[in-house]
């Protein structure tokens, strides 16, 4: 994927019953992303548990992509590949990607709602050297679309160890909460186990 920013991004989570039988029917469906717009992936199992996947496809066309995420075709895909349930689907605007796609780190995807993303911005910018000095070694922001107030972040960092304890800090915290972080964030510990340009 090119480290030009997309102006639409899709952010798909979902479990599998079997990942190896889910990925086969996800490889076999590149045109169809392709012809939604989508510029590659980047797939990511979760941590602490295998089964949920996590799947991030840049895109070039918002109108494309919605069409496919809601197709009955892919609703069909998904069933015959063995997801559970319904999936969560986010589109969301880019915002800053300084992340590394091409290395199997792992991850964390932090979702949350804040007071004001401008606020929010600059409180996260001026923690930059703090993260680099807890391993984080690769960031990406983005709004939710059409929810400029709801942000997903995704860090990376050379070892899980690093992440958690990042994560667990106290100057994390104090830093959201100063930033205007609203309500409790979700986090998603990560590991990424594929990744594609188209």
């Amino acid at each position: 994927m090119s480290n030009d920013l997309p102006p639409v991004a899709v952010l798909i989570s979902h479990r599998v019953a079997d990942y190896g039988t889910w990925k086969k029917a996800f490889d076999e469906h590149k045109s169809a992303r392709v012809n939604a717009s989508c510029l590659g992936h980047h797939i990511n199992r979760g941590a602490d548990d295998p089964n949920m996947v996590y799947i991030y496809c840049p895109a070039t066309d918002t109108d494309k992509a919605k069409a496919f995420m809601d197709s009955p075709e892919l609703a069909q895909i998904m069933r015959d590949a063995g997801v559970e349930g319904p999936p969560t689907i986010k589109f969301m605007t880019p915002q800053h990607a300084d992340f590394i796609p091409d290395q199997k780190l792992p991850g964390v995807i932090v979702t949350h709602a804040v007071e004001d993303y401008d606020a929010w911005r600059a409180a996260y910018d001026d923690f930059d050297d703090v993260r680099k000095q807890n391993g984080i070694v690769g960031h990406a922001v983005n709004q939710e679309l059409g929810k400029p107030n709801q942000v997903i972040v995704y860090h990376q960092a050379d070892d899980m160890s690093a992440l958690r304890a990042f994560i667990d800090s106290a100057e994390l915290k104090e830093t959201m909460e100063r930033a205007g972080v609203a309500g409790p964030p979700d986090i998603q510990f990560v590991e990424v186990v594929d990744f594609a340009d188209y």
